[in-house]
């Protein structure tokens, strides 16, 4: 049993070790726009390594062992970006293993990823 959940947490550590690239589904001059506003957060600590991405309230879902996540969105899709701390996306999301949370609101919150 111990063997199993050092193997996961090995696991869980290996996929989130390193700080991924953001970028948006956009045009080459926007597709950057939210892995700037990423990497600020990351060295300002408001998030670590490996965070949730919630996108009008709904978890995205994404593999976190990729270096890059392509976000679905275009940049004039967004209205706002926000991060909660690693403590505060625990306690609203109720998930143990997340290193804080990147918080995207589109302005036409009908689209979902």
């Amino acid at each position: 049993m111990k063997r199993a959940l050092l193997l996961l947490s090995s696991a869980l550590t290996i996929a989130c070790s390193k700080p991924k690239a953001f970028i948006l589904n956009d045009t080459e001059e926007n597709k950057y726009f939210a892995l700037e506003l990423v990497n600020n957060a990351f060295k300002k600590d408001q998030i670590g390594e490996c965070p949730l991405i919630v996108i009008n309230g709904i978890l995205f879902e994404y593999n976190k062992e990729r270096d890059t996540i392509l976000l679905p969105l275009k940049k004039n899709e967004i209205l706002s970006f926000d991060f909660l701390n690693i403590n505060s996306s625990r306690i609203v999301y109720n998930d143990k293993e997340n290193d804080g949370a990147v918080i995207i609101t589109t302005k036409s919150k009908t689209k979902s990823p």
